[in-house]
């Protein structure tokens, strides 16, 4: 398991996927820095811990920082924590309390528990499940495009749950990316 720096390439593909989320802030105040193993492994740590680390040997990644993410050839596909941090206004579900409740006993979202939806969903996007405060639950993937969610039967399942909170309880699964 090697600790390095990004890439250029690395680089250039976290800087658009930021971009996109609008938290590009977090390229000047933080530290990106990958793990390679059996996948590349994004981590996150503030300038300070990594200037740190220098000093230390054989010390494990996740003392150091944040899993947000994993790096493949052309994306990046980001953790609880990744969404987290830097999703803003991207491609959100917004449930209500009862559909919160559920999405993080591990259950589906169905279309009477949407209370509000990004404008910028497809069919079968990956999508960021928030609750009215704006927190991150989880990530799923929407079965229907935006104005279709609105829309649907309130018995219909909207947004298959991929992974949320509640998954670091059940089953101790904690650096999933999607």
């Amino acid at each position: 398991m090697e600790i390095r720096e990004l890439e250029k390439k690395e680089l250039k593909l976290l800087r658009n996927a930021l971009k996109f989320y609008g938290s590009l802030d977090f390229l000047s105040s933080h530290t990106f820095f990958v793990v390679e193993g059996k996948v590349r492994e994004l981590f996150m740590c503030t300038r300070d811990v990594w200037e740190l680390k220098n000093e230390l040997k054989n010390i494990d990644p996740v003392s150091i920082g944040i899993k947000v993410g994993e790096i493949g050839s052309r994306r990046i596909r980001l953790t609880l924590e990744g969404a987290f941090y830097f999703v803003k206004d991207r491609k959100r579900v917004f449930v209500n309390e009862r559909g919160e409740m559920l999405f993080l006993y591990g259950r589906d979202i169905f279309g009477s528990s949407v209370v509000d939806v990004d404008d910028d969903i497809r069919e079968n996007d990956i999508v960021f499940i928030s609750n009215t405060f704006n927190d991150i639950l989880g990530i799923g993937r929407a079965r229907y495009s935006s104005p279709e969610i609105l829309e649907i039967d309130d018995e219909r399942v909207v947004v298959e749950n991929l992974i949320d909170r509640g998954e670091y309880l059940r089953k101790k699964r904690l650096y999933n990316a999607y």
